[in-house]
């Protein structure tokens, strides 16, 4: 009797897991909801941005190099100042008025690209959107990871945020480049107008409601609503040789990203393909993106991306998609059939690369650090989506395919200098 009990328990168990395989908590606090929705909100305009900024420029007359610079131009703010918000974003009040200040920069922003007439007046309006991001990201970061989340650990409830993030940034492109065929560029900066200040009010009108509040101190808890440590599965303290590695590789990473979004519509112009299979391919990227968030959601994938002795192979294979993502968009085919399958190879190599370097840098730092952590973790990127489209504007000489090559020499000297430090027993506490 007792043996069929144990049985049927383990059976009820198993059921119940498997029931769950995509277990997305329906027990969110208001606060996490919002957090979700602005998540949603900022990378449904940031894609946008991102992709036909570059556009924009080039229709008004920029060089090559004047579109590197214009896609590179938000993030080279976004390469330091995530790091300085970041560290201010350890106290409660000061995440508030990062989140809704980065709101109210990105309508004004979203304004100034509907009304734009030059290419040096986008650079300055991308180094304010820069400005925007910067208070934003490392904010938000810092919010999940520390007093949001409610009833869940802190890598779930990143999953539930990477989840609705990446949601929103594959529709992103569709909906941009939708506008564009339908209406005119100007009409689809108006649409990110009306997002970013709905958000802005969303945001605004709890904050004015909550009066300064100290850090509290209160338990984390699982997903069964049982107190818990707030160490994790390895420590709290990740080491510093760690924490350079999971930068390097964002890095690297986001050198890719930056190169596919800010020269793909240009490139496909020149190549005769539609804005709307513009916004189709690039769709594949958020799409990738979103899977392999939705499949981060059950716990045994978790494991198997975020485990600590597997998370040097784990970045080093993603990063090889990223790379090899580049290279197939610098292969000439009118059809677009290849760069479909490149970006969504992409999006997914980028985004196990993101989610290893969250939970290293952010995740499993230590009590009162998550804001510094975050802000790393966000500069880390920003310095790659800066360095990728400028560098890929300055060898580009004549030919726009030139830049898709960038995130392959990133790779390969990553590689070079992670095995130059392998070699000299540098890099061995990495592999956490």
């Amino acid at each position: 009797m007792p043996s069929n009990e144990k049985i049927s328990s383990r059976d009820l168990r198993r059921s119940s897991s498997e029931k769950k395989f995509f277990s997305l908590s329906g027990n969110l606090s208001k606060d996490f909801q919002r957090c979700l929705f602005s998540a949603f909100a900022g990378n449904l305009a940031l894609p946008i941005y991102a992709l036909f900024v570059p556009l924009l420029a080039s229709r008004l007359g920029a060089s090559l190099f004047e579109i590197g610079i214009v896609g590179g131009a938000s993030n080279a703010v976004y390469s330091f100042l995530p790091v300085i918000t970041g560290h201010f974003s350890d106290r409660r009040g000061s995440r508030r008025f990062f989140i809704v200040s980065s709101f109210l920069v990105l309508t004004v922003v979203s304004v100034s690209f509907a009304l734009i007439s030059s290419p040096v007046y986008l650079i300055v309006a991308r180094i304010f959107e820069g400005v925007g991001w910067a208070m934003l990201w490392p904010a938000m970061d810092a919010a999940v990871g520390r007093d949001v989340a409610g009833s869940m650990d802190a890598n779930k409830a990143f999953s539930l945020y990477n989840v609705s993030w990446s949601a929103a940034a594959a529709i992103g492109p569709l909906l941009g480049s939708t506008l564009i065929f339908l209406t005119s560029i100007r009409d689809a900066f108006l649409v990110t107008v009306f997002i970013m200040g709905v958000t802005f009010v969303v945001n605004a009108i709890p904050s004015l409601r909550h009066h300064e509040e100290k850090e509290s101190s209160r338990p984390q808890f699982n997903d069964d609503g049982v107190a818990v440590s707030r160490i994790v599965t390895q420590t709290t303290n990740f080491s510093p040789v760690g924490s350079k590695f999971y930068g390097a590789a964002c890095a690297v990473a986001a050198v890719s990203s930056g190169v596919l979004f800010t020269f793909f519509a240009p490139y496909a112009r020149s190549l005769g393909i539609s804005i709307l299979l513009v916004g189709v391919i690039t769709f594949a990227f958020g799409f990738g993106r979103f899977l392999f968030y939705i499949l981060t959601t059950n716990e045994r994938v978790r494991q198997a991306t975020l485990r600590s002795d597997k998370r040097v192979r784990n970045m080093m294979v993603a990063l090889a998609m990223a790379s090899v993502s580049g290279l197939l968009v610098s292969l000439r085919d009118p059809s677009g059939l290849t760069y479909l399958i490149a970006y969504g190879i992409g999006g997914v190599g980028i985004s196990i690369v993101y989610t290893v370097a969250q939970t290293g840098m952010i995740s499993e730092s230590a009590a009162g650090r998550f804001g510094r952590s975050a802000g790393l973790f966000e500069t880390s990127i920003g310095i790659g989506a800066c360095a990728g489209p400028i560098i890929g504007g300055a060898i580009s000489g004549t030919s726009l395919a030139i830049p898709f090559l960038v995130p392959s020499l990133g790779f390969a000297l990553f590689l070079a200098a992670f095995a130059i430090l392998a070699r000299k027993g540098r890099v061995a506490l990495a592999t956490r």
